[in-house]
């Protein structure tokens, strides 16, 4: 196991902390970006989301460069979008096409942020367009459909900084108790060792499981596992500020040298909407009963409902960050290491891109 480096405060980031731009995150559900003007604050940020009559995704800056009416409250047109105050008329990419008073165009536009649409979902990019390396997109491996279901939760709003969410995720040992009545994960969980790795700005870790009953509730009546040697591997990965990678694959151990894993990926998106607030994106992919539309239907509900219970986690203790005035300092577990090294990383990641600035 790896052990955590020496930290203080100072170098663990908070809900203080300046939010990135220099990074790739979740504008929203691919679903989301249509003929209607859609806006939403993404870094405190109004941005203009919308789709083109080629189907192409768009991101703009939500604010009319003459008098600041929002574009979200206009008109789109096959090549643009009308402001709906003075008739100023905007291309796609953000130039100036017509003034109804005058003959000649200002040489002001409005932002364009670089946009790729992945599967469910669309990624903007928030900072300088010049470092917008599609690349870079924090996706994890590609489920194959044939091998693979996916279920995609729908858009959240969170009340609270996103790296509270953030720590959230990095944290095994909250899941028997905030979610003791959804997952219904016994306590014992709690107490398992934990394993981590990190790569730069990357944190892996996870508990090995092997007894079945811990996390038969969370599969399919049709995997059983019981009275047989397994390895349940759970945990997630900190990808980046706007992703997190969390996994439940469960190695049957008497399948000869190649056993395939079962089990689940859930990804997670975190979009800070303001310093105090964020958006939220899953997905589930899982390798059995890929047909059951029940199970599917059923599984979401429950998914939703531990997720909702972290929402109603992180909003509490972000009031209580924000109004408590008692003389306190928060201390840590040994379950906190994930989340102590994520806070870590994104500090590293704030001083570089401001000491930049």
């Amino acid at each position: 196991m790896q052990k955590t480096a020496p930290y203080s405060r100072e170098n663990l980031a908070d809900i203080n902390t300046p939010l990135l731009y220099e990074q790739w995150y979740v504008a929203g559900l691919g679903s989301e970006f249509t003929q209607e003007l859609r806006a939403r604050y993404l870094l405190n940020r109004s941005v203009l989301l919308y789709r083109t009559e080629e189907g192409t995704p768009v991101a703009l800056q939500n604010r009319c460069a003459h008098r600041s009416f929002p574009l979200n409250e206009s008109s789109l047109e096959k090549d643009g979008v009308r402001c709906g105050y003075h008739g100023i008329k905007y291309g796609h990419n953000g130039e100036i096409l017509e003034v109804p008073c005058q003959l000649q165009c200002p040489r002001n536009r409005i932002h364009s942020y670089p946009v790729k649409e992945i599967g469910p979902f669309v990624w903007i990019w928030m900072g300088d367009p010049e470092n917008a390396d599609e690349s870079q997109i924090p996706e994890s491996q590609v489920h194959d459909p044939a091998k693979w279901t996916l279920v995609v939760g729908d858009y959240n709003r969170v009340e609270g900084n996103y790296l509270l969410m953030q720590e959230n995720l990095c944290d095994l040992t909250h899941i028997p108790y905030l979610h003791g009545e959804s997952f219904q994960i016994p306590e014992e969980y709690a107490e398992l060792p934990i394993e981590i790795n990190r790569e730069r700005h990357q944190i892996e870790y996870y508990r090995h499981i092997e007894e079945w009953g811990l996390i038969k509730n969370l599969f399919h009546p049709s995997v059983d596992f019981t009275g047989r040697p397994i390895s349940h591997k759970s945990g997630g990965r900190f990808v980046s500020p706007g992703f997190f990678n969390g996994f439940g694959l469960c190695t049957p151990l008497d399948e000869g040298d190649n056993p395939v894993p079962v089990g689940h990926y859930v990804n997670h998106y975190l979009t800070p909407e303001t310093q105090g607030s964020c958006h939220y994106f899953w997905y589930v992919a899982r390798n059995y009963a890929l047909d059951d539309q029940e199970f599917s239907t059923n599984f979401r509900k429950l998914i939703t409902q531990g997720f909702n219970e972290d929402k109603f986690a992180v909003g509490v203790m972000q009031e209580m960050l924000e109004k408590d005035q008692h003389d306190f300092r928060e201390m840590n577990i040994s379950g906190d290491q994930p989340g102590v090294l994520m806070r870590m990383a994104v500090k590293q990641l704030a001083n570089s891109e401001y000491e930049r600035a």
